[in-house]
């Protein structure tokens, strides 16, 4: 009885430590994709902002291309 009640006990303690572990990579993990997410999209809205500004400037669409990244339909929508 005390060697079942020990382990059940330790089976208890090593899945809290477990799940907690899992919890703390879960969330740096999460946290690690949403910054390289939010950096992503703030990188394409500087480019469309920068394209807009060609695009007044009378540039040619391949070469706002070359200088933002940007496809040819993505600086006609723009």
């Amino acid at each position: 009885y005390i060697l079942e009640e020990g382990l059940k006990e330790g089976l208890e303690k090593g899945m809290k430590q477990g799940l907690e572990k899992g919890k703390k990579e879960g969330l740096k993990e999460g946290k690690k994709e949403g910054l390289k997410e939010g950096k992503k999209e703030g990188s394409m809205e500087k480019a469309k902002e920068i394209a807009k500004k060609l695009k007044q400037m009378n540039m040619s669409s391949s070469q706002i291309e070359e200088a933002t990244g940007l496809t040819k339909e993505e600086i006609e929508s723009l």
